[in-house]
């Protein structure tokens, strides 16, 4: 193994600068899709499974609570024994919902604590570099991105997902570890992308968007 690695390092010293730049960008290329075989797409599929589920529920909600408000009316309009029922059985539902939603909503990072809980993992992992990290508005569970300023304003019901992106650079085994940091996490956070590169070999630059979840649509600004 020895020769055969001194064989290739003589001829790569023995390379043009042309073909030795050649050689470094198809080294890179390799080394970022191994990075992303091995380190981001099996963590991927979990967390968009976790999405999903989160998603399904915040559309339950607002279906029974749509519900709820029309048997209000219909109650309103017309008080009979059929319509007192089927509010009490609409109301009975949305309780076991909410109860649900309380339960999930514990899985989560409180949104206020986002900030501190990927810095204090970015301590403990000294050797990775933080370059960016920012906050992102908050939007509904399920919308396509995050709201831009005329995006309007936040629904009143379902989940709401809240977002900080951030760019950390490192070696390969330091962002595995903090992948799997944040995997380990006692509170959940999920991800909604992740842009990994090269800058100067052995260094990887990874952007992340996590998120948490909440149906609170007030939000901390950090």
């Amino acid at each position: 193994m020895k020769a055969l690695i001194k064989q290739y390092a003589e001829r790569i010293d023995a390379a043009s600068l042309r073909e030795r730049v050649m050689i470094f960008l198809a080294a890179t290329l390799v080394l970022v899709f191994i990075v992303n075989a091995a380190l981001i797409e099996p963590l991927r599929a979990k967390q968009k499974q976790l999405a999903a589920e989160t998603s399904q529920m915040a559309l339950e909600l607002q279906i029974v609570q749509g519900q709820l408000v029309g048997t209000v009316q219909n109650v309103a309009r017309d008080p009979n024994a059929a319509n007192r029922e089927q509010l009490r059985v609409v109301r009975e539902e949305l309780s076991q919902l909410n109860a649900r939603v309380a339960q999930e909503q514990r899985r989560f990072t409180p949104p206020d604590r986002m900030r501190g809980v990927l810095e204090d993992m970015l301590r403990r992992n000294q050797g990775l570099a933080l370059l960016d990290l920012k906050t992102l508005p908050v939007a509904p569970v399920g919308a396509a991105g995050p709201a831009g300023p005329g995006a309007g304003t936040v629904p009143a019901s379902g989940a709401f997902r809240h977002g900080i992106e951030f760019t950390v650079a490192g070696s390969y085994g330091e962002l595995y570890e903090y992948l799997r940091m944040l995997e380990r996490l006692p509170t959940q956070l999920y991800w909604g992308r992740a842009e990994l590169s090269v800058s100067a070999h052995p260094v990887l630059v990874l952007k992340l968007t996590t998120y948490t979840v909440s149906f609170d649509p007030a939000w901390l600004i950090v």
